[in-house]
């Protein structure tokens, strides 16, 4: 008799956590990470563009928060 799946359990407690968005410190859009593997390198891109580079219209309308 074998135990119950481990990776079936993560797969079930992650699809009831909520997710937390990733926010640009600069434009203050909401971002995404793409994962990486062995020839690439975990990258955070903007969910609109899909670049990691903010838009330079947004960086002009970005709060200024004194940092």
């Amino acid at each position: 008799m074998t135990g119950p799946d481990p990776a079936a359990s993560r797969e079930r407690e992650s699809s009831y956590r909520p997710r937390i968005p990733l926010i640009c410190p600069r434009c203050g859009h909401e971002q995404r990470v793409v994962p990486g593997g062995p020839e690439r390198a975990v990258k955070v891109v903007h969910v609109a563009t899909g670049r990691e580079a903010c838009e330079p219209g947004d960086l002009a309308k970005a709060p200024d928060n004194g940092l």
